[in-house]
């Protein structure tokens, strides 16, 4: 699809600062997790205790996974039905040969973020600590709100109406299924779990690591308990052999992605 018209100058101030800076952070976008964990950690370490006592620790912990792995399976999701040439597909630069309205991308413009989303508070709802909760999310939306515009100037730029009136019509960040249109890419499970491994070992990582500086700030062992420990090895495990497959073998490439 070639763009429609050319996008007018950025306009001056901080819109073209968000935006420079957005495509700044775009590179680096996946650092930014590792000094949210360090702050969940120390919230773990100084405040161990959750609201409703240790007895809830267990309550906190569950569903803190069970966020955290939703934002998992929506960007699994997502990134099984992503085709090849659409801004779904960059890592390091943005990139974009058409643009994907469909599927996923019919509900929320932007739905791995949303999913980077959840899998960030899942951390935090384990730590059980409400101000940290905040705090998550609002380094979030400061963070990957500048992380959009330099995106969306880039859509704009390269799609000009077609993306105007995709941006009208969807939502950017919280999903609506009223306007749902079915992809016409089948959901390809090999490619999602070898593009997206990485991201389901982080989660399990940093849910276990706070639940092990939990334990230590409460004077208990370091040692996790028994389900934790399941959960870890668990994931773990998966993490060994998609990683083999991804570098040794061609079992997680779709040929049409």
């Amino acid at each position: 699809m070639e763009p429609q018209r050319e996008a007018p100058p950025l306009a001056p101030g901080l819109v073209a600062e968000s935006t420079r800076a957005g495509q700044w952070l775009f590179r680096w976008r996946s650092y930014l997790p590792l000094v949210v964990l360090a702050y969940v950690l120390t919230v773990a370490a100084l405040r161990p205790v959750p609201p409703g006592g240790e007895d809830a620790i267990g309550i906190w912990s569950v569903v803190g996974i069970a966020v955290g792995m939703l934002g998992y399976l929506f960007r699994a999701w997502t990134v099984g039905h992503v085709p090849m040439g659409t801004s779904g597909r960059g890592t390091r630069s943005l990139v974009a040969e058409t643009l994907n309205t469909e599927g996923v991308y019919s509900a929320v413009r932007h739905p791995l973020y949303f999913g980077n989303f959840l899998m960030w508070m899942g951390a935090a709802v384990v730590a059980g600590n409400i101000a940290a909760l905040f705090v998550v999310a609002l380094s979030f939306w400061l963070y990957y709100e500048r992380i959009m515009m330099a995106e969306e100037r880039f859509l704009y730029e390269r799609f000009g109406d077609a993306f105007g009136a995709w941006s009208e019509r969807t939502p950017a960040f919280w999903p609506r299924l009223g306007g749902w249109t079915p992809s016409p890419h089948p959901f390809s499970l090999r490619f999602a779990l070898g593009r997206d491994y990485q991201a389901l070992y982080g989660l399990v990582a940093a849910t276990t690591a706070v639940d092990v500086v939990r334990n230590l700030a409460l004077g208990h062992s370091w040692i996790p308990g028994r389900a934790w420990l399941w959960y870890f090895a668990a994931g773990t495990a998966a993490y060994v052999v998609l990683h083999l497959l991804k570098r040794r073998t061609r079992l997680l490439e779709a040929p049409d992605r």
